[in-house]
């Protein structure tokens, strides 16, 4: 299950964090090149695997890192067949998180 999201994931991270990073740089912002940036999200799913909310637990500093996170999931899911085990009440949580390393 988690294979398939990070695959699913690869499709779109990349190409959303360099829209980012442009962004940043045509402002006149960067990524200060001394410190790896994550951003950790939750993720929650319904029994079908459809996302139904996208919740930054940690911020990577950068809004627009996070941005590309959540825009990210949102464009890769739904994500099928959540393990029976991980749904409670008709719902499945996840964490996941994105690193940005300068």
């Amino acid at each position: 299950f988690y294979h398939r999201i990070k695959q699913k994931l690869e499709q779109y991270w990349g190409n959303n964090i360099q829209k980012k990073a442009h962004m940043l740089w045509k402002s006149g912002r960067r990524v200060p090149a001394s410190e790896n940036r994550i951003t950790s999200l939750e993720v929650t799913l319904d029994n079908r695997g459809n996302i139904v909310h996208v919740n930054v637990k940690g911020s990577s500093g950068i809004r627009e890192l996070d941005e590309a996170a959540i825009e990210s999931f949102n464009k890769a899911g739904p994500f099928p067949n959540p393990p029976k085990g991980m749904v409670k009440n008709g719902l499945a949580r996840i964490e996941w998180g994105f690193v940005v390393k300068s």
